[in-house]
């Protein structure tokens, strides 16, 4: 038993000596070859650490590109939302003369959509109304 706690009190010492060691102390009784395997150890541990710090900054920059990814996805799923209520709202549909006339609609019927995007002339919260054909609501004339 007191040979087992020699032993252990041995390997304490020899370990705290490689910590002092490792923190730049104790360096005076060290050879010029085992001041190089020390430094040589150094360098693996700091490539180790460097390595492990990298694989980390990498996993979150992947992590917020995944969640940078989804947000515009989100972002695009509510725009069309929106923009199929303010067709809702608006009682537009995608081809306006076609429904129109299958209802039943008269010759005089005048088709309007919304040009989302194309309002550079108008206050930028309001829908940019146009004609089917493409022209402004700005360019109406009467005959």
């Amino acid at each position: 038993m007191q040979e087992h706690l020699r032993k252990l009190n041995d390997v304490n010492h020899k370990l705290r000596k490689e910590i002092r060691q490792r923190r730049g102390e104790d360096l005076d009784d060290l050879s010029i070859h085992h001041l190089r395997g020390l430094e040589q150890h150094m360098t693996e541990s700091l490539n180790d650490v460097r390595g492990r710090k990298y694989h980390v900054i990498k996993t979150q920059n992947d992590t917020c590109r995944k969640k940078v990814k989804n947000l515009e996805e989100r972002h695009g799923n509510l725009l069309m939302e929106y923009e199929a209520k303010l067709e809702d709202q608006y009682g537009l549909v995608e081809n306006e003369a076609a429904v129109a006339l299958a209802n039943g609609a008269s010759a005089n019927l005048f088709a309007f959509r919304l040009h989302h995007g194309h309002s550079h002339h108008h206050h930028h919260h309001l829908p940019d109304l146009c004609l089917g054909d493409g022209y402004g609501a700005h360019e109406l004339r009467l005959p």
